[in-house]
This record gives C-alpha cells, structure tokens and sequence, in this order.
C-alpha cells in the first residue's frame, strides 16, 4: 500500500475519531467565598479531570473560579479544553484552554456557548450560572436545542432549584414536562454516568 493511501487512511480515521468527541458545556461561577474555595475548587477539578477521562471536551465560559478549575482538571487530565469568553474589564481567562472565542457581547457569547453543547453541566454559580441554566430549559422548551441533550446540576448547592421548578408547575407557568428536562448529581462520577446514560439513550435508575 503506498505511502499516501496510508496518510489518506489515516487522516479519515483521526477526522472521524475528532469527529466523535462530545462537547460538554460546563456552567459555573467565576468566584466564591473563601471558606468554600477549596470545596467548589476540588469539585470542579474532579469534575474536569472525570470528564477528560470518557473522551469528552470540556468547554466553559473560560474565566476564573470554578470556570478555570474544571478547565485545569481536563486539561490535566489530557482532554480537550475550550472557552467562549466574555471580555470584562479586569477579568483573566484561563490559562487550561486549548481554543479560546471571544465576545464582547453576553448575548452572542451565550448563544455561541449554549450552540456548541452536546450536553450541559451545571456547578454552583451565580446569576450567569442561573440565567445560562435556564436559557437552556426554555430553549428545550421550545425545541430549539434537542430535548434529549443532558443538563446535569451537580452538588446540593441546587437544592432549592426543583422547589423553584414544582412552584412554577403549580402555578400554572410552565409546564410539568419541564421536570424531564434536567436532572441533579451528587458528584462528578454519578454525573458522568449520568451523560453516558443519556447518550446511550439508557435511563439512569433511580
């Protein structure tokens, strides 16, 4: 076999392998009180370094915190890393990407980041984390992303957060089909089995 149909060969086979990796889209906040650094810091380096693991590449909003922990774990961990940053006076990204996009605008950066998904997870975070969680519902809503892609929260930090969902379905506001829409972990292993259930189209028992 000569030398360029094995190059040829060989360049299908690493585009179909690239081809294959799925994006996780991890949400999470760019800072925390200090008592909780080292908790939220540990669970989002945990998370990156599991999810680097199962071939998946990590892509994140690609700031500081939790962002540039989940970042480091993959990278780590030897996985593909990627970051949709938005550009705030004073705001470094983080180092642990290997592509990094960047906006000016919140909307467009969302829009792109939400874009690139195969699956979401969730770290606790604040209202960038809420409002990126909730644009993912209301876009499974209204099917304008898949229905079937996973959005993972990860830690009790969500525990008030079905509350909040049950509340909205009693009151009429949404509807209960939104419950089947995501789901909760207690830790990056039981959310990384969670994704490969999912995209095994398998429901994780209970």
């Amino acid at each position: 076999m000569s030398s360029g149909i094995v190059g040829s060969l060989a360049s299908i086979f690493f585009s179909y392998i690239i081809d294959d990796v799925r994006n996780i889209v991890v949400f999470a906040g760019n800072d925390c009180v200090k008592v909780k650094e080292e908790y939220y810091y540990s669970l989002a380096y945990e998370l990156g370094q599991q999810l680097a693991g199962k071939n998946y590449q990590v892509i994140t909003g690609g700031g500081p915190g939790l962002m540039n922990e989940v970042m480091r774990g993959a990278y780590d961990a030897g996985g593909k890393t990627e970051s949709v940053c938005l550009v705030v006076n004073g705001r470094e990204f983080s180092k642990f990407s290997h592509k990094k996009i960047i906006y000016h605008s919140l909307v467009r950066r969302q829009t792109k980041l939400i874009s690139l998904a195969d699956g979401f997870v969730a770290l606790p975070g604040g209202i960038g984390t809420y409002y990126e969680i909730m644009a993912v519902l209301a876009m499974k809503r209204k099917m304008e992303i898949s229905r079937q892609s996973p959005l993972v929260l990860l830690s009790d930090y969500f525990n008030e957060f079905e509350p909040l969902i049950d509340k909205m379905i009693d009151e009429g506001f949404i509807g209960r089909e939104i419950s089947a829409f995501f789901k909760f972990a207690a830790s990056p292993g039981e959310t990384v089995n969670m994704l490969e259930a999912a995209f095994a189209g398998e429901e994780q028992p209970e």
